[in-house]
């Protein structure tokens, strides 16, 4: 997630931890990197030059027992850096219909996200529905629907209707009878009179319990001005953010949050629907600075598999005892649980070693997975060993791909066994007991 952030987070903090030794020169030379990363992904210098003067009073002034000098410099990094972003915040769902307005300018992703929020809670047992206020994007209503048909929730819009008030009326009384109802707004190139008087007027006329901003990573520091300016027309609490996973510079739309008063509640993280997820200021940092966030893993886990499978997956792919059976098994929840990067990233003391190369071609090649496996027989999937020669020719016979498709299969299966063998299972098991930064050694 962030990109170039996200990296030059993690390049500052294996330097750390590569070094024999710690000093001055070191400590001033490490906050000078840190404080050009903050401002070049955006974050306003004078915030950037306080969060570099207080880690380094806290560096030179707080002592720890539990740390070694090096692994007390860089909680403070986590420790301040979760301070930018701010708290999280969980949205309480108070009464019934329970209703939430996006708003956010073109592009942000708004409609996108509110089918990613309607399957959040209904996977949450809450009953959904979406309402389709954007009457101004031609394309808005018909994406809407499609999107609602994959989450599988109703959705009401009404194509012959141009203000998005009259449409609010028109299902008023159908709306009552769900649990939650989520509003696409209209968005537009900049956020102008007209865009300003269609939203009074919606709100006027929906009175949501919540109203959420949609903003981009990408979008910079002009995102402070969008966060106090939605916040007096509806006033937004909370915020979303969308395309997590691209390359953007992220500081501008973290700190505008912070200085704006209005907690990130969620983030997208994909394109898929399924790639979104509740904001966890520590687990978040922890990822941008590659220390993994298991409780992100293990919710992603529970999310694709019942309890009792997550919890057998679990032990064999962290004990490296699976098999082509577990492997396909397991191969819809994985899917499931977003693309295969994003998992790694989860795993403390894992994103940093395996390339993001590596990662982006081994998902590529899952897609073919199912019917190759489907064309195996029981011996050859409990015992992987055996396949080679007439039998890979079979197999992809079977299966209808190459022969090379099937060896990228048995190749990725092995990197999955050597990645399953660099977790050392005493530590993976204090954290899944306990994952908190106050036992920051674990980690390390």
């Amino acid at each position: 997630m962030l990109g170039s952030f996200e990296n030059a987070l993690k390049s500052i903090i294996k330097r750390i931890e590569g070094t024999s030794h710690f000093d001055d020169e070191l400590l001033d030379s490490v906050l000078k990197d840190l404080s050009k990363t903050l401002i070049a992904s955006d974050v306003e210098p004078v915030l950037a030059f306080s969060f570099i003067e207080h880690i380094k009073k806290r560096v030179k002034e707080e002592k720890s027992l539990k740390f070694t000098v090096k692994e007390q410099f860089i909680y403070v990094i986590y420790d301040e850096l979760t301070k930018i972003v701010g708290k999280e915040k969980i949205i309480k769902i108070s009464e019934k219909p329970f209703k939430i307005l996006l708003v956010g300018l073109f592009g942000s992703g708004k409609t996108t996200t509110s089918a990613k929020l309607a399957k959040y809670y209904k996977k949450r047992g809450y009953k959904v529905a979406l309402l389709g206020l954007d009457t101004f994007r031609a394309a808005a209503r018909e994406q809407l629907k499609q999107l609602a048909d994959k989450v599988q929730v109703p959705v009401f819009v009404d194509e012959s209707l141009k203000k998005p008030a009259d449409v609010v009326k028109k299902f008023n009384k159908e709306l009552e009878k769900f649990d939650i109802i989520i509003a696409d707004s209209a968005g537009r190139d900049a956020l102008d009179k007209d865009l300003a008087k269609e939203i009074k007027e919606i709100k006027k006329e929906l009175s949501p319990q919540e109203s959420i901003l949609v903003l981009p990573a990408d979008i910079g520091q002009s995102a402070k001005v969008q966060a106090k300016t939605f916040k007096e027309l509806v006033n937004v609490k909370n915020v979303i953010i969308t395309r997590m996973d691209g390359t953007a510079k992220g500081g501008g739309v973290l700190t505008a949050c912070f200085e704006a008063d209005a907690p990130i509640v969620f983030i997208g993280t994909g394109e898929k629907v399924d790639d979104f997820e509740e904001f966890d200021s520590k687990g978040f940092i922890s990822r941008l600075l590659g220390l993994g966030d298991l409780n992100a893993l293990l919710k992603k886990a529970q999310d694709a598999f019942t309890e009792a499978d997550a919890k057998k997956a679990s032990e064999k792919f962290f004990s490296g005892e699976f098999n082509l059976i577990d492997f396909y098994d397991q191969l819809k929840g994985i899917k499931k649980m977003g693309s295969l990067s994003n998992i790694v990233n989860l795993i403390p003391g894992i994103g940093n070693k395996v390339s993001s190369e590596l990662l982006k071609n081994q998902e590529g090649k899952l897609e073919k997975f199912e019917p190759i496996l489907s064309s195996m027989t029981y011996e050859e999937l409990t015992n992987p060993k055996i396949i080679s020669g007439t039998r890979i020719q079979r197999i992809a016979y079977g299966a209808g791909v190459a022969e090379s498709e099937v060896r990228a299969l048995l190749d990725s299966f092995k990197q999955l066994g050597k990645l399953s063998g660099k977790i050392n299972p005493r530590k993976l098991k204090m954290l899944e007991k306990n994952f908190d930064l106050s036992k920051f050694k674990g980690l390390m």
